[in-house]
Parts: C-alpha cells; structure tokens; sequence
C-alpha cells in the first residue's frame, strides 16, 4: 500500500470557544484526524488555516506542534504587514491562503501580487480557493507574480465536474505549468460518497498533468451537510482514476517536493 499525503484538513480546538464566523467549528483536533487517517496509510498531512481564524495563524500553530505520529506542514492566511513569516516557518507553514469564493463573500484576488511578494520573500507557494469566474483574472496576474511561484487551487478549482466550458480555463491555467490542483472532491462532486461524476476529469488531470495535483480530504468537512464523507471513497476515486504511478506522484512525491517534507 503507497503512504499517502493528505494535503487539505482543518484543525480546531477541543477547549476553545469558537470565533465568530460563517459557521462554529467542530470540536475535532489533529488527534482526532490521525485516528482516522493513520489506519488508512496517511502519515504526512498539511493543516490549512479555517477562514473562521481569518489572520490569527495561533490555532494552526499550536496543531502543527501537536505530538501526533505524523508529518505535518501547514498553510497560513496572512496580513502582510504583520505577519512574523520566518516563525511561521520555523513552525512548519510552507504556503498562504487566499479566499477568493464568492458565497464567502470574499474577492481577494487584487491581493494576488502582494501576497505572491510574500510568499516569495520565504519560499513559499500560494494557495487560493477560488472558482472558475476567476480563472480569467488568475491567467491576467500571472506575468507579475515572482519568477517561479506556483499556484495551488482548492477543490479543483470548483469546477462542474461534467461541464467542459469551466474546464477548459483550467486547462490553459495548469498549461503555464505554474498552477496546480487540489483533487479535494467533496465540494466539486454532485454524488459525494461515490465521485463516479469525476472520474473522467481526475483521470485527465492525472494523465496530462502527473507532476501539478495532490490530493486533500478536507477533513472535517465544515459547512457540509450530513452525512459527512469519509476518506476512504475519496482515494478509491484516486486508485481506479489514477494509474499506480500517477497515484504515487499525486499522494506522495508531488506533496514532498511542494511542501518540502
């Protein structure tokens, strides 16, 4: 069985009261995650920052510093200004997140630049939850982001899964061989549990872009409706739409060159 990266979860607080935002985070940790993640050959995990922490990185830092028996690298939302970017490092974030979704009511797109800027300063990549309405402006900036830097889109990029004009845009994003996706298929899949909507899309992007996907299980599901997923119906969407070795790039060397394992 190939070891697997998991490349998108949230960490929250057993004991913390929850910020304000859109919706009151689970009380589930990355204890709770190794539970069910270790059992399925998951050993290495990146915890992104929960648009509901907004900027304060405090929460994300404290569970990369958990003595859980995995790997951990963690995604950071930043203000530029403050953010102290080589403690952040020293605690195991590689990469920041931009929230560019419309039903979040965020359109943070014109940040693209300075933070690219940032995360250039330190090595780092960028990671965007973005939407096909945005492909456009995405393909627009990139001549002024730094020498190198690579995009990561969430959740594919919320493409229709069975509609080719919001895949084409990507295409020709993931042509420039600078942006990369997230094959997270929960928010992108009209028939969660099963993905069989995806199959020919994740079978495409595993053949013509092998070296820019990961996979991400965006445990613990927040703003999902139950019943909530579960993991293992993801990868056996990965192991019958991938072939053994692009399933080997996608959950293990990909995730280890980007975010440096």
């Amino acid at each position: 069985m190939h070891e697997i990266c998991d490349c998108h979860l949230h960490s929250f607080s057993k004991s913390d009261s929850p910020p304000a935002g859109a919706y009151v985070p689970p009380p589930l940790d990355i204890v709770d995650y190794a539970a069910k993640a270790l059992p399925l050959g998951i050993v290495r995990a990146v915890v992104v920052q929960a648009s509901v922490d907004g900027t304060d990185n405090s929460r994300l830092v404290d569970a990369l510093a958990t003595e859980a028996p995995l790997q951990l690298r963690g995604v950071a939302t930043i203000d530029p200004e403050t953010a102290d970017l080589p403690a952040l490092h020293a605690a195991g974030v590689r990469a920041i997140r931009i929230q560019d979704r419309a039903r979040l009511g965020d359109s943070a797109l014109q940040h693209l630049p300075e933070m690219a800027r940032s995360a250039a300063s330190i090595g780092w990549h960028l990671e965007i939850n973005t939407e096909p309405r945005s492909f456009a402006a995405i393909a627009g900036l990139m001549p002024t982001l730094p020498e190198g830097m690579v995009l990561i889109l969430d959740h594919i990029g919320h493409v229709d899964p069975l509609d080719a004009a919001t895949q084409q845009p990507l295409f020709r994003l993931m042509d420039s061989g600078r942006v990369w996706v997230k094959l997270s298929p929960t928010r992108v899949s009209k028939r969660v549990g099963t993905y069989e909507d995806l199959a020919e899309l994740v079978s495409r992007i595993g053949q013509d872009y092998p070296n820019q996907c990961i996979w991400g299980s965006d445990w613990p599901h927040v703003m999902t409706s139950t019943p909530l997923p579960e993991i293992p119906p993801m990868l056996d969407l990965c192991r019958a739409a991938l072939s053994s070795e692009q399933f080997h790039r996608c959950m293990w060397l990909n995730p280890e060159r980007l975010y440096g394992f």
